[in-house]
């Protein structure tokens, strides 16, 4: 979260070598946070809420801790490849898995899901996470605008060519260019079938 107004400032951009990223990441931090496994899945309810109001409720379950977060988001308007998004977030404990029972008794369902491998470096205060998607790698840098936009050059990023769609969306977008129908479920067992 980047200020207490509850409004999500990052960057993100589509990684082509991600050994020599990962290098200069190394290099730069401050901190590190290791390489964690994690499942994400989206929830709407019958008449579609979330759709209609473009807005998101997640869960995401952080390896296989027991340690959750329940996030909503809606999207802004990008601003010069920056993604805007309203989020409110809280994070848990909830190894029996209490608060999809919860959901679901609200009559929200799954709609779709993907999996990531995530891996996150602080550099200046700027937080940094390398996201492997099954079928591909992005950097999400996230902060106050001037510090994102000065390491995003510095790591030979043009903030101009930043992605600001959902990466669900971006899936879809990778399917469809492969002539490959919609799948809601981006797992790294079947992402390309």
């Amino acid at each position: 979260m980047s200020n207490k107004h509850n409004i999500e400032l990052e960057y993100k951009f589509w990684v082509k070598d991600k050994k020599s990223l990962i290098k200069i990441l190394n290099g730069k931090a401050s901190a590190r946070k290791p390489r964690q496994y994690q499942s994400s899945v989206m929830f709407d309810n019958p008449a579609g809420i979330m759709q209609k109001t473009d807005g998101r409720i997640r869960v995401r379950t952080f390896g296989d801790s027991g340690n959750k977060s329940l996030t909503y988001k809606k999207p802004l308007l990008a601003q010069n490849g920056a993604k805007r998004e309203i989020e409110y977030e809280i994070k848990f404990h909830d190894p029996d898995g209490q608060i999809e029972k919860i959901l679901e008794a609200m009559e929200f369902r799954p709609t779709t899901s993907y999996e990531r491998f995530q891996t996150g470096w602080e550099i200046n205060g700027v937080q940094v996470t390398l996201d492997e998607y099954p079928f591909a790698d992005i950097i999400e840098i996230e902060g106050e605008k001037k510090e994102i936009e000065r390491l995003a050059q510095e790591l030979g990023f043009n903030i101009q060519q930043g992605l600001t769609k959902p990466v669900d969306t971006l899936f879809q977008e990778w399917r469809k260019e492969r002539g490959l129908g919609f799948k809601p479920h981006m797992r790294f067992e079947d992402f390309n079938k």
